[in-house]
């Protein structure tokens, strides 16, 4: 007489089964996302290139039939069956240089060919070798499998009637009670790992092989600002806030080379990260994983990396606001009045750096009114309140004696620029100053007008704005016109006069200038699935700072050039083509092998999980439930709190830069850690006491 198999036995059978099947499916899905990433590629595809058109220089360009190449692509223009030389060149050497440079991006290809002669007339055939775009439809149906043996198999584990080992959720409460201490080890040292691991990733390459300083029309108000300060005279704050001039003098004083500027500010961005997950490992010990993903994810995007190496305040500004969030969760924790203290400074330290930071006078209100519901004494409140207050009264204090302007800002001519468009010729204004609006408003063609009012296509609208600021000459092509019309007065009437203008403007296009915010608000967190290149920064900050330079042989007078003194580096290769009384120059890096696997591996995978919209979007929803959460408990919940801040922060940021500024990502990406951070800390509005 057989016996009976045990449902135990049963049940181990069908776990070893959808054990198996969960890890076959999520391994094909891993296969699949490597080849659609171009690092894995599983089968190769030849697209025909027959269709083009003359772009810019040597420059053509193509559109592809799909948009899987995900930049830096892999895939080779062949000409007559031979690989071009230059793959993901920078858009200005294909065109300027050429010689068989080119870039493919999504379904666009910008390319020269070998000898730089017309590809329409030299009778060469083109073709685009590259991985085949007929998996992704294999991949959703793997990735769904994948997902519902896993939650097959989670159930099958969660059953009452199995083991202790089969009950996860038990097993797991008795293995941090035995274990606590080596337990919390664990995750301070994993923690730590995930953002130092991939942050040495990203910054080696740079430092061993191309310390390229980012050199942008803005760092030479910084710089002036800086050697101001360095020569013992008041600095002039006509364009500049003291944040970042402060920083470069303070780091003067220690190294006049301009890289060790760069070094600090990498650093800085290191530090605020470890620094926040610090403050989430005293706080919510079982986060500081999660916290650790979110920051990495960050710090380590070809965006802010390129802000790091930038002289620019950016990179400044976002280790400030990090670090004050993170002063912020560890003062909330401790309720230490030194440390309230500190989180008051850094928050006024970040308008210091930028006007923008003025989005943190709304979290300082939300960290007043928590204070005071949950009776954090008047002592707290104090200290929290006067180091910020005092410091903001300071720098207006010396806008008012330096130039007659009490405010934090001297010439906020950003919201005049953005709203240019909407500049109307009104009867109360001098003749002159209504012929300079006539001129701005000329750059505006007519068929950009009605796209303009009618369009809700996000990239075309922000591509009609762009080409008219560039068309009007950028910044000064508004102010400059507008100024000049009325004889360049003072600061203060500047600021008066702007004032006007764009209140006026917005009065006469309410409903554009709706749309507008609207538009650029969607466009600021449709930032986050965009990103930088930095190398190809590297490279056109090499060919037109570093090669020119020394061709010229140092004849620039300009200060901030002969702190850089720049020459030839080794890990680049020189090239440059005279075209009539014009030479054009690339300057490109040699690849290394860690620079490729930066480039080619953990570029493309950062990018696939965390450069995407599914992270704004789960931002919102996380913010709406730490919301809810915060006012169900009556404000008494840190952890809602901590994660309301946040997201007030981006939002207040996001409708500022909307109303006042292009929504460039130099502007937006800022606080773009905020999006990994409330999605995967949510968890804290339901552990409030997880130290």
């Amino acid at each position: 007489m057989g016996s009976k198999a045990s449902p135990t036995s049963g049940k181990f059978i069908a776990t070893v089964a959808l054990s198996a099947l969960s890890a076959v499916f999520w391994l094909l899905s891993l296969l699949f996302l490597l080849h659609e990433q171009e690092i894995f590629i599983i089968k190769w595809d030849k697209i025909p290139i027959e269709h083009f058109r003359h772009e810019a220089g040597h420059a053509w360009f193509a559109k592809l039939p799909n948009n899987s190449f995900t930049p830096p692509s892999r895939a080779m223009l062949m000409e007559d069956g031979r690989p071009l030389r230059r793959a993901n060149a920078g858009l200005d050497a294909v065109a300027y240089v050429g010689g068989g440079r080119y870039n493919v991006s999504h379904d666009e290809l910008l390319f020269s060919s070998s000898d730089n002669s017309d590809p329409e007339r030299n009778g060469r055939k083109y073709e685009l070798l590259c991985a085949t775009a007929s998996y992704h439809g294999v991949l959703a149906i793997v990735f769904f499998l994948a997902v519902l043996s896993s939650a097959s198999l989670t159930i099958l584990l969660t059953m009452r009637d199995a083991g202790d080992l089969l009950r996860p959720v038990d097993f797991f409460k008795s293995f941090v009670t035995r274990h606590k201490k080596a337990l919390s080890r664990t995750i301070a040292v994993v923690s730590i790992l995930i953002v130092v691991v991939p942050y040495l990733i990203t910054r080696l390459p740079y430092f061993l092989y191309y310390p390229v300083v980012l050199i942008r029309p803005d760092s030479y108000g910084y710089f002036d600002a800086a050697m101001q300060i360095t020569s013992g005279t008041w600095p002039d704050l006509f364009l500049r806030t003291p944040g970042y001039p402060m920083f470069i003098a303070a780091v003067f004083l220690f190294s006049k080379q301009i890289l060790s500027v760069i070094v600090a500010q990498n650093l800085l961005s290191l530090i605020a990260a470890l620094v926040f997950i610090y403050g989430i490992f005293i706080s919510y010990r079982y986060m500081a994983p999660l916290a650790a993903i979110g920051m990495s994810a960050f710090i380590t995007s070809h965006v802010q990396m390129a802000s790091d190496c930038s002289l620019l305040s950016e990179s400044l500004y976002v280790s400030v606001i990090v670090s004050a969030f993170a002063c912020l969760v560890i003062a909330l924790k401790r309720r230490s009045s030194a440390l309230f203290a500190c989180v008051g400074a850094a928050f006024a330290f970040t308008v210091y750096v930028r006007p923008a930071g003025l989005f943190v006078v709304v979290v300082f209100v939300l960290v007043v009114l928590y204070m005071w519901i949950n009776r954090y004494g008047k002592k707290r409140l104090t200290v929290f309140a006067a180091p910020f207050l005092s410091m903001l009264l300071i720098l207006c204090s010396y806008n008012y004696i330096t130039q007659a302007s009490f405010s934090l800002d001297n010439y906020g001519i950003a919201p005049l620029v953005s709203n240019a468009v909407f500049l109307e010729k009104d009867d109360k204004y001098p003749k002159s100053l209504n012929a300079a609006i006539e001129n701005i408003r000329r750059v505006v063609l007519p068929e950009e007008w009605v796209l303009l009012n009618s369009t809700w296509d996000l990239k075309k609208y922000n591509e009609i704005k762009t080409n008219i600021y560039n068309r009007g000459g950028g910044d000064s092509g508004v102010t400059g016109q507008i100024f000049a019309a009325l004889g360049n007065p003072e600061t203060k009437e500047k600021k008066k006069l702007i004032k006007t203008l764009v209140f006026d403007a917005i009065k006469k296009h309410p409903l554009a200038f709706m749309k507008k915010v609207s538009m650029s608000l969607l466009i600021y967190f449709g930032n986050s699935s965009g990103d930088s290149d930095i190398y190809n920064s590297i490279n056109g900050s090499y060919s037109s700072l570093y090669i020119t330079t020394e061709e010229e042989g140092h004849t620039s007078t300009n200060t901030l050039i002969r702190y850089i003194n720049p020459q030839r580096l080794p890990y680049f290769t020189v090239e440059t083509l005279q075209q009539g009384n014009r030479t054009a120059r690339a300057g490109e890096y040699v690849q290394t092998r860690l620079q490729w696997f930066h480039y080619f591996i953990y570029t493309k995978l950062q990018r696939a999980v965390f450069r995407n919209l599914f992270w704004p979007s789960a931002f919102v929803i996380a913010f709406v439930i730490s919301a809810v959460c915060l006012v169900r408990c009556r404000w008494t919940n840190t952890g809602a709190f901590i994660l309301l801040t946040l997201g007030s922060a981006v939002l207040v940021h996001a409708i500022g830069i909307a109303a006042s500024a292009p929504p460039d990502s130099r502007y937006s990406y800022t606080l773009e850690f905020v999006y990994y951070l409330l999605p995967l800390m949510l968890p804290i509005c339901w552990n409030n006491s997880d130290g």
